[in-house]
């Protein structure tokens, strides 16, 4: 016997996505920003470990890229990116939408 379709359902709130994909936007913006700074400076991964390590932290050029290139870091991780590269401010979005230039 076959079973009756189920109507579809009406979204009427805010629209629930998984973490994964409701993250994705964002980890964009962030690997945006992070690569736009180092660009802007003209470091590479090499120069941006060196960086680092005046805040005691020994990352490899290799483990940076990988981070960076996976779109998958920390907070804190971009935070000491930033601030070994000398960034006093950045815009931060209040939205989704498309992504904003860095440049």
């Amino acid at each position: 016997m076959r079973q009756p379709e189920s109507p579809q359902r009406k979204v009427t709130g805010p629209l629930k996505l998984r973490p994964e994909v409701a993250y994705t936007p964002w980890e964009d913006r962030a690997n945006e920003l992070l690569v736009a700074e180092m660009e802007k400076r003209r470091l590479t991964y090499k120069a941006l470990a060196r960086l680092l390590e005046s805040y005691g932290i020994e990352e490899t050029p290799d483990r940076i890229n990988r981070k960076v290139n996976r779109k998958r870091f920390s907070a804190a991780f971009m935070l000491a990116c930033l601030a070994a590269m000398g960034v006093d401010a950045v815009d931060v979005p209040s939205q989704l939408g498309a992504p904003k230039s860095y440049k």
